[in-house]
């Protein structure tokens, strides 16, 4: 859909100035899907650029975000907002937000996005002597015995695009993301990942040799730089790895015995190494490798669904309530009981950001899926609704 720029000037003005807006236009705006993630999409763009005063010109300031939503849109899936309840949990994040919380927020809550981690636990940079760095929000200089400049930007992450080694041995770092952490990184050859929470890479300080060889266990993003005379090859625990050719993907592990790989753009292989066979996956496919079973099943997929964590948002569709627990307990640390193990199955389908305090999290669900849920410390508890 084209969102014409009415539309447009209607969602600003909902994030700008609603407590202007007549209750009954807006409601009545809502209801149209299309608007609520034209709404959602917005308020991301928003807070992004956040300076810009989108008085000053806003035919080109408007044909800009325009242009941004399109480019988001195509990479995420259109969800099936089947309930009403949906409409009221978008609203809940992203209207219900005052304007003024938005304009407040200091430096630490915009570099949310490259570091959300439980507090006293940080990610860590493991050099080749072993020595562990603490990684912080700040711009630093990190060197080791066998490895210099690499740069750990505020924003950007870390960066190794300018590191050195001693001689030509292949000189291994590895980064280890905690509970709750995120964090991204930029290889020697300018390919860049991002870290899921309680993942760990091993990476070459510098490439050299044929391949651009690393090891994945948990989950990360890949933005791999194309260079055909040197494939770009992820190795995994489970007796598989992935052969790169220029593209983006998605690599998961967390499920035990399973790597799950989500291809956005370009061309990947799957390669079993017990029997050397190579599958191709084309982009909008899911591959799923089974250890147990040896065999790699391929099916369509909308990848956004996959790595919307990375944009900071939860992406839930008809998933069930045990599915959505071990994704927040990745992220929040907590541990999950059920009153019943029949509220394991039950099913709910949203958009929720990962950087909403937990108990809003489990406000937003518990309608739709009619749920409560009861935290205590870092226990939580499902329970039947009301």
């Amino acid at each position: 859909m084209r969102y014409t720029d009415e539309d447009i000037e209607f969602a600003n003005l909902i994030l700008t100035d609603r407590e202007n807006l007549d209750d009954a236009k807006v409601e009545a705006w809502m209801k149209d899907p299309e608007h609520v993630i034209l709404l959602k999409e917005f308020a991301t763009v928003y807070q992004k650029r956040m300076n810009i005063d989108f008085n000053r010109d806003k035919k080109v300031e408007f044909a800009r975000l325009e242009n941004t939503i399109q480019e988001r849109k195509s990479r995420r899936m259109t969800l099936r907002w089947s309930v009403a309840a949906s409409v009221i949990l978008l609203i809940g994040l992203f209207v219900g937000r005052m304007v003024n919380e938005w304009r407040d927020l200091d430096e630490m809550r915009m570099l949310a996005e490259t570091e959300r981690i439980v507090p006293g636990v940080k990610a860590e940079l493991i050099l080749s002597t072993g020595e562990r760095v603490v990684l912080n929000q700040q711009r630093v200089s990190i060197e080791g015995v066998n490895e210099t400049g690499i740069q750990n930007d505020s924003v950007t992450g870390l960066n190794y695009t300018t590191a050195k080694v001693q001689g030509e041995e292949l000189v291994y770092n590895t980064m280890r993301i905690p509970v709750g952490g995120f964090y991204q990184l930029a290889l020697s050859d300018g390919s860049k990942v991002w870290l899921n929470s309680m993942t760990e890479l091993r990476f070459p300080v510098a490439f050299t040799g044929e391949e651009r060889k690393v090891y994945l266990t948990g989950e990360a993003y890949f933005e791999v730089a194309p260079d055909s005379k040197h494939p770009f090859i992820v190795v995994t625990e489970e007796g598989m790895e992935v052969k790169v050719y220029g593209t983006e993907f998605n690599m998961s592990t967390y499920q035990h015995g399973v790597v799950q790989t989500v291809l956005v753009s370009g061309k990947v292989g799957i390669r079993v190494n017990a029997t050397g066979k190579e599958v191709m996956l084309a982009p909008k496919q899911m591959a799923e490798y089974s250890e147990k079973t040896g065999m790699v099943r391929v099916e369509e997929a909308d990848p956004y669904r996959y790595i919307a964590w990375k944009d900071g948002e939860f992406v839930f569709e008809r998933e069930t309530i045990e599915e959505i627990m071990e994704r927040l307990g990745r992220w929040y640390d907590v541990k999950v009981f059920y009153e019943n193990e029949s509220l394991k199955q039950k099913r709910f389908t949203g958009v929720i950001s990962r950087y909403e305090n937990i108990e809003q999290v489990f406000r937003l669900i518990e309608g739709p899926a009619t749920l409560r849920f009861e935290v205590k410390g870092n226990v939580v508890t499902v329970k039947y609704g009301q």
